[in-house]
């Protein structure tokens, strides 16, 4: 029997499910503490389907960004006494830069950003509108 090359092969890190989740729950709260310090608040099922939207887009940013960063460490965590620890610690940090970074950039897009959702929010069209005093 002839030996199979098995160099055709790779490591990954894979952000399970609950990351993810995790994440969008994030947004979602992101989204709505800064809608209510302004005082908006969303009252139509549109409304709420932009923000969960918009939730769901900015955590996926967080994916791709935190893969990206994860994937070029990887090599070195192989390396440590415990590389699943290793891996969910650097994770855990790489998340967190993400999700600031993410926020501050979100929050100063003029077009697809908080901005663009206020505005879409004040043509009325999502049904939101300012609390009652």
């Amino acid at each position: 029997m002839a030996a199979i090359d098995c160099t055709d092969c790779y490591l990954a890190i894979a952000i399970g499910d609950g990351v993810k989740r995790a994440l969008v729950r994030h947004f979602a709260a992101f989204l709505a503490g800064q809608l209510a310090a302004l005082g908006v608040t969303p009252r139509s099922d549109a409304a709420l389907d932009k923000m969960d939207r918009d939730a769901w887009r900015l955590a996926a940013r967080v994916v791709k960004e935190v893969e990206a960063e994860i994937d070029s460490a990887f090599d070195e965590t192989l390396l440590a006494p415990d590389p699943q620890k290793t891996v969910q610690d650097l994770l855990a940090a790489a998340v967190e830069i993400a999700i600031g970074e993410t926020e501050q950039r979100y929050l100063g897009d003029d077009i697809f950003g908080f901005a663009g959702l206020l505005e879409t929010f004040a043509s009325g069209e999502f049904g939101a509108a300012p609390h009652a005093p």
